[in-house]
Protein backbone atom coordinates (compact mmCIF):
# COMPACT_ATOMS: atom_id res chain seq x y z
CA UNK A 1 0.00 0.00 0.00
CA UNK A 2 1.25 3.49 -0.82
CA UNK A 3 3.07 5.36 1.94
CA UNK A 4 2.25 8.79 0.52
CA UNK A 5 1.21 11.51 2.98
CA UNK A 6 -2.49 11.42 3.84
CA UNK A 7 -5.08 14.17 4.00
CA UNK A 8 -7.09 13.76 7.19
CA UNK A 9 -10.14 15.52 8.61
CA UNK A 10 -10.84 15.03 12.33
CA UNK A 11 -14.32 15.84 13.63
CA UNK A 12 -15.98 15.77 17.03
CA UNK A 13 -18.88 17.58 18.64
CA UNK A 14 -16.92 19.00 21.56
CA UNK A 15 -15.53 22.40 22.48
CA UNK A 16 -12.38 23.61 20.77
CA UNK A 17 -10.34 23.58 23.99
CA UNK A 18 -7.05 21.60 24.22
CA UNK A 19 -7.43 21.37 28.01
CA UNK A 20 -10.44 19.05 27.61
CA UNK A 21 -10.01 15.32 27.08
CA UNK A 22 -11.65 14.63 23.70
CA UNK A 23 -10.54 17.91 22.15
CA UNK A 24 -7.02 17.29 23.43
CA UNK A 25 -6.91 14.08 21.41
CA UNK A 26 -7.70 16.01 18.23
CA UNK A 27 -5.07 18.62 19.04
CA UNK A 28 -2.38 16.04 19.75
CA UNK A 29 -3.19 13.91 16.71
CA UNK A 30 -3.23 16.96 14.43
CA UNK A 31 0.12 18.12 15.82
CA UNK A 32 1.80 14.73 15.37
CA UNK A 33 0.28 13.99 11.97
CA UNK A 34 1.42 17.34 10.62
CA UNK A 35 4.89 16.80 12.07
CA UNK A 36 5.02 13.47 10.19
CA UNK A 37 4.22 15.22 6.91
CA UNK A 38 0.49 14.54 6.66
CA UNK A 39 -2.20 17.17 6.12
CA UNK A 40 -4.61 17.24 9.05
CA UNK A 41 -7.48 19.58 9.90
CA UNK A 42 -10.02 19.42 12.72
CA UNK A 43 -13.65 20.47 13.15
CA UNK A 44 -15.21 21.07 16.57
CA UNK A 45 -18.65 22.03 17.91
CA UNK A 46 -18.44 25.59 16.64
CA UNK A 47 -17.78 24.27 13.12
CA UNK A 48 -20.71 21.86 13.31
CA UNK A 49 -23.09 24.59 14.47
CA UNK A 50 -23.83 26.63 17.56
CA UNK A 51 -27.47 25.49 17.87
CA UNK A 52 -29.29 23.77 19.39
CA UNK A 53 -27.46 24.15 22.69
CA UNK A 54 -29.70 21.94 24.82
CA UNK A 55 -27.91 18.64 25.43
CA UNK A 56 -30.76 16.29 24.52
CA UNK A 57 -31.69 17.99 21.25
CA UNK A 58 -28.03 18.53 20.39
CA UNK A 59 -27.31 14.83 20.65
CA UNK A 60 -30.25 14.06 18.38
CA UNK A 61 -29.39 16.45 15.53
CA UNK A 62 -25.59 16.77 15.78
CA UNK A 63 -24.92 13.89 13.33
CA UNK A 64 -27.01 15.68 10.68
CA UNK A 65 -25.16 18.96 11.17
CA UNK A 66 -21.84 17.12 11.28
CA UNK A 67 -22.54 15.58 7.87
CA UNK A 68 -23.14 19.07 6.49
CA UNK A 69 -19.90 20.34 8.04
CA UNK A 70 -17.94 17.44 6.53
CA UNK A 71 -19.54 18.12 3.13
CA UNK A 72 -18.50 21.77 3.30
CA UNK A 73 -14.94 20.78 4.21
CA UNK A 74 -14.75 18.28 1.34
CA UNK A 75 -16.03 20.94 -1.06
CA UNK A 76 -13.05 23.12 -0.12
CA UNK A 77 -10.40 20.40 -0.42
CA UNK A 78 -10.22 16.60 -0.79
CA UNK A 79 -9.50 14.34 2.18
CA UNK A 80 -8.42 10.72 2.15
CA UNK A 81 -9.88 10.00 5.59
CA UNK A 82 -12.64 11.48 7.70
CA UNK A 83 -12.13 10.50 11.34
CA UNK A 84 -15.42 11.28 13.12
CA UNK A 85 -16.06 10.75 16.81
CA UNK A 86 -19.06 8.88 18.23
CA UNK A 87 -22.31 9.33 16.26
CA UNK A 88 -21.12 12.31 14.23
CA UNK A 89 -20.08 10.26 11.21
CA UNK A 90 -23.48 8.58 10.81
CA UNK A 91 -25.13 10.54 8.00
CA UNK A 92 -21.87 11.16 6.18
CA UNK A 93 -21.29 7.40 6.27
CA UNK A 94 -24.83 6.73 5.08
CA UNK A 95 -24.30 9.00 2.07
CA UNK A 96 -21.01 7.24 1.35
CA UNK A 97 -22.88 3.94 1.29
CA UNK A 98 -25.07 5.45 -1.44
CA UNK A 99 -22.00 6.26 -3.54
CA UNK A 100 -20.87 9.71 -2.42
CA UNK A 101 -17.15 10.44 -1.87
CA UNK A 102 -15.86 7.02 -3.04
CA UNK A 103 -12.25 8.12 -2.54
CA UNK A 104 -12.67 9.02 1.11
CA UNK A 105 -12.58 6.48 3.96
CA UNK A 106 -14.63 6.96 7.12
CA UNK A 107 -13.16 5.99 10.48
CA UNK A 108 -15.51 6.07 13.45
CA UNK A 109 -13.66 7.00 16.64
CA UNK A 110 -14.91 6.20 20.11
CA UNK A 111 -13.55 8.36 22.92
CA UNK A 112 -15.50 6.08 25.25
CA UNK A 113 -18.56 3.98 24.46
CA UNK A 114 -21.69 5.92 25.36
CA UNK A 115 -23.55 2.63 25.82
CA UNK A 116 -21.28 1.67 28.70
CA UNK A 117 -21.51 5.14 30.18
CA UNK A 118 -25.30 4.82 30.02
CA UNK A 119 -25.06 1.62 32.07
CA UNK A 120 -22.99 3.59 34.59
CA UNK A 121 -25.70 6.26 34.82
CA UNK A 122 -28.32 3.60 35.54
CA UNK A 123 -26.06 2.16 38.24
CA UNK A 124 -25.67 5.66 39.72
CA UNK A 125 -29.43 5.96 39.82
CA UNK A 126 -29.79 2.60 41.58
CA UNK A 127 -27.12 3.65 44.08
CA UNK A 128 -29.04 6.84 44.83
CA UNK A 129 -26.25 9.07 43.50
CA UNK A 130 -28.40 10.80 40.87
CA UNK A 131 -31.94 10.72 39.56
CA UNK A 132 -32.56 9.16 36.16
CA UNK A 133 -36.21 9.73 35.18
CA UNK A 134 -37.86 7.11 33.00
CA UNK A 135 -38.40 9.62 30.21
CA UNK A 136 -34.64 10.15 29.91
CA UNK A 137 -33.98 6.43 30.22
CA UNK A 138 -36.10 5.90 27.09
CA UNK A 139 -35.09 9.05 25.18
CA UNK A 140 -31.32 8.68 25.36
CA UNK A 141 -31.10 5.13 23.95
CA UNK A 142 -33.57 5.99 21.19
CA UNK A 143 -32.16 9.37 20.21
CA UNK A 144 -28.43 8.94 20.81
CA UNK A 145 -27.29 5.40 21.47
CA UNK A 146 -29.02 4.11 18.34
CA UNK A 147 -27.08 6.67 16.28
CA UNK A 148 -23.76 5.82 17.92
CA UNK A 149 -24.21 2.15 17.00
CA UNK A 150 -25.34 2.99 13.47
CA UNK A 151 -22.32 5.27 12.91
CA UNK A 152 -19.98 2.47 13.96
CA UNK A 153 -21.68 0.11 11.51
CA UNK A 154 -21.49 2.39 8.45
CA UNK A 155 -17.81 3.26 8.98
CA UNK A 156 -14.96 1.54 7.18
CA UNK A 157 -13.16 0.96 10.49
CA UNK A 158 -13.83 1.56 14.17
CA UNK A 159 -11.23 2.87 16.64
CA UNK A 160 -11.73 2.23 20.37
CA UNK A 161 -9.59 2.90 23.41
CA UNK A 162 -9.53 -0.40 25.30
CA UNK A 163 -10.27 -4.10 25.01
CA UNK A 164 -13.52 -3.87 26.98
CA UNK A 165 -14.94 -1.47 24.39
CA UNK A 166 -13.68 -3.66 21.57
CA UNK A 167 -15.40 -6.74 23.01
CA UNK A 168 -18.63 -4.78 23.37
CA UNK A 169 -18.49 -3.66 19.72
CA UNK A 170 -17.79 -7.20 18.53
CA UNK A 171 -20.57 -8.72 20.66
CA UNK A 172 -23.06 -6.20 19.26
CA UNK A 173 -21.81 -6.77 15.69
CA UNK A 174 -20.96 -3.17 14.99
CA UNK A 175 -17.99 -4.30 12.87
CA UNK A 176 -16.16 -7.57 12.18
CA UNK A 177 -13.26 -8.07 14.62
CA UNK A 178 -10.66 -7.35 11.92
CA UNK A 179 -12.12 -3.86 11.40
CA UNK A 180 -11.93 -2.77 15.04
CA UNK A 181 -8.66 -1.29 16.28
CA UNK A 182 -7.55 -0.44 19.82
CA UNK A 183 -5.38 2.69 19.73
CA UNK A 184 -4.17 4.02 23.08
CA UNK A 185 -3.62 7.68 23.86
CA UNK A 186 -0.19 9.02 24.70
CA UNK A 187 1.99 11.57 26.44
CA UNK A 188 3.89 14.40 24.78
CA UNK A 189 7.50 13.32 24.39
CA UNK A 190 8.87 16.57 25.79
CA UNK A 191 7.39 15.71 29.17
CA UNK A 192 9.07 12.32 29.11
CA UNK A 193 12.51 13.71 28.28
CA UNK A 194 12.23 16.07 31.25
CA UNK A 195 11.50 13.18 33.63
CA UNK A 196 15.17 12.96 34.66
CA UNK A 197 14.70 16.03 36.82
CA UNK A 198 13.98 14.88 40.38
CA UNK A 199 10.47 16.19 41.21
CA UNK A 200 9.85 18.08 44.45
CA UNK A 201 6.84 16.32 45.90
CA UNK A 202 4.94 16.82 49.13
CA UNK A 203 1.69 18.48 47.95
CA UNK A 204 -0.48 15.52 48.96
CA UNK A 205 -3.22 13.87 46.89
CA UNK A 206 -4.27 15.06 43.43
CA UNK A 207 -7.66 14.58 41.77
CA UNK A 208 -7.57 15.73 38.15
CA UNK A 209 -10.74 15.94 36.08
CA UNK A 210 -14.25 17.30 35.71
CA UNK A 211 -16.31 17.56 38.89
CA UNK A 212 -18.91 15.04 37.80
CA UNK A 213 -20.56 11.89 39.15
CA UNK A 214 -18.88 9.75 36.50
CA UNK A 215 -15.51 10.71 38.00
CA UNK A 216 -16.53 9.16 41.33
CA UNK A 217 -16.75 12.46 43.17
CA UNK A 218 -19.33 11.06 45.59
CA UNK A 219 -16.85 8.40 46.70
CA UNK A 220 -13.92 10.82 46.75
CA UNK A 221 -15.86 13.02 49.18
CA UNK A 222 -16.72 10.00 51.30
CA UNK A 223 -13.11 8.84 51.41
CA UNK A 224 -11.77 12.19 52.60
CA UNK A 225 -14.54 12.46 55.15
CA UNK A 226 -13.36 9.11 56.55
CA UNK A 227 -9.72 10.24 56.55
CA UNK A 228 -10.45 13.44 58.45
CA UNK A 229 -12.77 11.79 60.95
CA UNK A 230 -10.23 9.03 61.44
CA UNK A 231 -7.60 11.56 62.47
CA UNK A 232 -5.53 11.38 59.27
CA UNK A 233 -6.28 14.54 57.25
CA UNK A 234 -4.50 14.59 53.90
CA UNK A 235 -4.14 17.63 51.60
CA UNK A 236 -6.25 17.24 48.47
CA UNK A 237 -6.01 19.27 45.26
CA UNK A 238 -8.94 19.29 42.82
CA UNK A 239 -7.54 20.28 39.43
CA UNK A 240 -9.63 21.21 36.39
CA UNK A 241 -13.07 20.75 37.89
CA UNK A 242 -14.83 22.90 35.29
CA UNK A 243 -17.20 24.33 37.94
CA UNK A 244 -16.76 27.19 40.43
CA UNK A 245 -14.44 26.47 43.35
CA UNK A 246 -17.24 27.31 45.80
CA UNK A 247 -19.38 24.51 44.35
CA UNK A 248 -16.57 21.97 44.75
CA UNK A 249 -15.73 23.03 48.29
CA UNK A 250 -19.41 23.10 49.21
CA UNK A 251 -19.73 19.43 48.29
CA UNK A 252 -17.31 18.43 51.07
CA UNK A 253 -18.28 18.30 54.76
CA UNK A 254 -17.25 21.43 56.61
CA UNK A 255 -14.49 19.68 58.55
CA UNK A 256 -12.84 18.51 55.30
CA UNK A 257 -12.81 21.84 53.44
CA UNK A 258 -9.65 23.27 55.11
CA UNK A 259 -7.67 20.44 53.51
CA UNK A 260 -9.03 20.95 49.97
CA UNK A 261 -7.55 23.26 47.33
CA UNK A 262 -9.36 23.87 44.03
CA UNK A 263 -7.38 24.83 40.91
CA UNK A 264 -9.14 25.87 37.70
CA UNK A 265 -8.41 24.34 34.31
CA UNK A 266 -4.86 25.19 33.31
CA UNK A 267 -2.53 24.57 30.33
CA UNK A 268 -0.87 21.19 29.90
CA UNK A 269 2.48 22.37 31.25
CA UNK A 270 0.90 23.37 34.55
CA UNK A 271 -0.95 20.04 34.78
CA UNK A 272 2.35 18.20 34.41
CA UNK A 273 3.86 20.40 37.12
CA UNK A 274 1.05 19.28 39.42
CA UNK A 275 1.79 15.63 38.66
CA UNK A 276 5.37 16.31 39.72
CA UNK A 277 4.43 18.21 42.91
CA UNK A 278 1.96 15.76 44.36
CA UNK A 279 2.48 12.44 46.13
CA UNK A 280 -0.47 10.45 44.82
CA UNK A 281 -3.13 10.59 42.10
CA UNK A 282 -6.59 9.42 43.09
CA UNK A 283 -8.83 8.20 40.27
CA UNK A 284 -12.18 6.93 41.63
CA UNK A 285 -14.16 6.99 38.36
CA UNK A 286 -17.13 4.70 37.84
CA UNK A 287 -16.68 4.86 34.05
CA UNK A 288 -14.00 6.18 31.69
CA UNK A 289 -13.47 6.01 27.98
CA UNK A 290 -9.72 6.09 28.56
CA UNK A 291 -8.62 8.11 31.59
CA UNK A 292 -5.72 10.08 30.15
CA UNK A 293 -4.79 11.57 33.52
CA UNK A 294 -3.77 8.09 34.74
CA UNK A 295 -1.32 7.67 31.87
CA UNK A 296 0.02 11.21 32.26
CA UNK A 297 0.48 10.84 36.02
CA UNK A 298 2.24 7.48 35.64
CA UNK A 299 4.59 8.96 33.05
CA UNK A 300 5.72 11.48 35.67
CA UNK A 301 6.37 8.84 38.32
CA UNK A 302 3.26 9.74 40.30
CA UNK A 303 1.70 6.61 41.87
CA UNK A 304 -2.02 6.15 41.32
CA UNK A 305 -4.91 4.76 43.33
CA UNK A 306 -7.48 3.91 40.67
CA UNK A 307 -10.63 2.00 39.91
CA UNK A 308 -10.36 -0.59 37.08
CA UNK A 309 -12.09 1.44 34.36
CA UNK A 310 -10.94 2.80 30.98
CA UNK A 311 -7.21 2.34 30.43
CA UNK A 312 -6.55 1.30 34.02
CA UNK A 313 -6.82 -2.51 33.52
CA UNK A 314 -4.29 -2.21 30.67
CA UNK A 315 -1.83 0.04 32.52
CA UNK A 316 -2.09 -0.53 36.27
CA UNK A 317 -0.97 -3.79 37.84
CA UNK A 318 -2.10 -3.80 41.45
CA UNK A 319 0.83 -3.51 43.85
CA UNK A 320 3.33 -3.20 40.98
CA UNK A 321 2.56 -0.09 38.93
CA UNK A 322 -0.24 1.28 41.10
CA UNK A 323 -3.04 0.39 43.48
CA UNK A 324 -6.50 -0.78 42.42
CA UNK A 325 -9.71 -0.29 44.39
CA UNK A 326 -13.24 -1.29 43.48
CA UNK A 327 -15.59 1.44 42.22
CA UNK A 328 -18.15 2.97 44.59
CA UNK A 329 -16.21 2.06 47.73
CA UNK A 330 -15.23 5.11 49.79
CA UNK A 331 -13.82 3.01 52.61
CA UNK A 332 -11.46 1.10 50.32
CA UNK A 333 -10.40 4.34 48.68
CA UNK A 334 -9.66 5.98 52.04
CA UNK A 335 -7.72 2.92 53.21
CA UNK A 336 -5.52 2.86 50.08
CA UNK A 337 -4.82 6.60 50.32
CA UNK A 338 -3.91 6.39 54.00
CA UNK A 339 -1.67 3.36 53.51
CA UNK A 340 0.32 4.94 50.69
CA UNK A 341 0.55 8.38 52.24
CA UNK A 342 2.15 6.70 55.26
CA UNK A 343 4.61 4.79 53.06
CA UNK A 344 6.87 7.08 50.99
CA UNK A 345 9.11 4.17 49.96
CA UNK A 346 6.13 2.29 48.54
CA UNK A 347 5.04 5.40 46.65
CA UNK A 348 8.51 5.83 45.17
CA UNK A 349 8.61 2.17 44.11
CA UNK A 350 5.17 2.26 42.49
CA UNK A 351 5.91 5.58 40.77
CA UNK A 352 9.18 4.38 39.28
CA UNK A 353 7.62 1.19 37.94
CA UNK A 354 4.64 3.13 36.60
CA UNK A 355 6.91 5.46 34.65
CA UNK A 356 8.76 2.51 33.17
CA UNK A 357 5.54 0.74 32.19
CA UNK A 358 4.24 3.63 30.07
CA UNK A 359 7.45 5.12 28.65
CA UNK A 360 6.61 3.95 25.10
CA UNK A 361 3.09 5.44 25.12
CA UNK A 362 3.67 8.74 23.34
CA UNK A 363 1.40 10.80 21.12
CA UNK A 364 3.84 10.13 18.29
CA UNK A 365 3.21 6.41 18.68
CA UNK A 366 -0.54 7.06 18.83
CA UNK A 367 -0.29 8.96 15.53
CA UNK A 368 1.73 6.16 13.92
CA UNK A 369 -0.86 3.57 14.95
CA UNK A 370 -3.63 5.85 13.73
CA UNK A 371 -2.02 6.19 10.30
CA UNK A 372 -1.87 2.38 10.12
CA UNK A 373 -5.61 2.32 10.76
CA UNK A 374 -6.23 4.97 8.10
CA UNK A 375 -4.29 3.06 5.46
CA UNK A 376 -6.23 -0.11 6.26
CA UNK A 377 -9.48 1.87 5.98
CA UNK A 378 -8.49 3.20 2.57
CA UNK A 379 -7.72 -0.32 1.42
CA UNK A 380 -11.07 -1.59 2.65
CA UNK A 381 -13.27 1.44 1.95
CA UNK A 382 -16.71 0.43 0.82
CA UNK A 383 -18.39 2.39 -1.97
Amino acid sequence: MSSRPLRVLLLGDYDDDPRLGSAKVSYKLREELRAAGHQCDALFSNDIGSRPQGRQMRQLVAPVFAAAAISRALARRPYDVVDAASAEGLWFGARKRLGAWPGTALVCRSNGLEHLNYRRMIDDSRAGVLAKPWARRLWYPASRLSQVAAAARVADRLVVLNQVDRRFAIEHRWQPPDRIDVVLHGVSERFLTERSVDPKRGAGVLFCGAWDYVKGTTYLIGAFRELVRGGFPVPLTILGSGVPAAAVLGAFPEEVRPFVTVVARVPEERVVDEYRRHDLLVFPSTYEGFGLVVLEAMSQGLPVVATPVGCVPDLVQDGVTGTLVQPRDSAALASAIARLMRAPEDRARLGARAAGAVRELTWRRTAERTIEVYRKALGQARP
